[in-house]
């Protein structure tokens, strides 16, 4: 079986000492938003998740917040990921981005009765603001795309077959780059921009729609219900 966390955290040690070098710089600068910590990955059962009918990944946009300033420490990072997500905090954690994860996740399940689902989260943006939510100003994430551009590796080393991305059509440009520029399009019943199908090498299935901020006040099922649909 295939260790993902080694294979994560290998990856993570790789770009650590650019990224955290850079990082620090801007922690100890005059500059008024600091760098929160990257998003690290971990997966909590490997064996589970790698015996799974459906590998799931969720994308959201960027953390809000993440650990407050920038710790240079992948370990205390990784047990922050730990300490939201695997424990399942993060769904009583609540908020319409985690409503909206359950609400996929249960329509899912309801049209695929007997397979196993397992999923993981990650963000289209890793690294956020300390104490602050949406996108970090340009000087924090052009560290990040100079530094710790990876989804493309970790999309690699997780092995998903199916990937949602739910962070709405402003995001396409970072997607574009850090995926070689995927061809986007349309289904059949949506504009491209609500939902549009990518086309990401190995991966069976991908889409992107909106924030759950946005489809849970604009039919959140009638969305979710099209994409598995288009699971065929």
């Amino acid at each position: 079986m295939k260790n993902f966390n080694q294979e994560l955290l290998k990856l993570y040690q790789s770009k650590w000492n650019s990224l955290s070098e850079k990082l620090e710089e801007i922690k100890t600068s005059d500059f008024p938003t600091k760098p929160t910590n990257p998003l690290l990955i971990r997966v909590e059962n490997e064996e589970k998740y790698f015996n799974s009918d459906i590998r799931l990944m969720i994308f959201g946009q960027e953390t809000n917040d993440w650990g407050n300033d920038f710790q240079n420490n992948i370990e205390n990072t990784l047990s922050i990921y730990d300490d939201f997500f695997n424990s399942n905090y993060c769904f009583k954690y609540g908020g319409q981005f985690w409503n909206g994860i359950s609400r996929f996740l249960k329509i899912l399940e309801d049209k695929n009765p007997g397979k196993s689902i397992e999923f993981v989260w990650n963000n289209v943006v890793k690294i956020g603001k300390s104490g602050g939510k949406g996108m970090p100003p340009n000087y924090i994430y052009q560290i990040e795309q100079e530094n710790f551009s990876i989804l493309k590796d970790e999309v690699e080393i997780l092995e998903p077959n199916m990937i949602l991305f739910l962070s709405g059509p402003n995001y396409d440009s970072i997607l574009k780059n850090q995926f070689n520029n995927p061809d986007f399009e349309k289904i059949e019943n949506y504009p491209q921009r609500q939902i549009a199908k990518i086309k990401i090498e190995n991966i069976d299935f991908t889409f992107r729609t909106y924030h759950p901020n946005y489809l849970w006040r604009n039919g959140i099922n009638d969305y979710f219900n099209e994409i598995t649909n288009n699971i065929r």
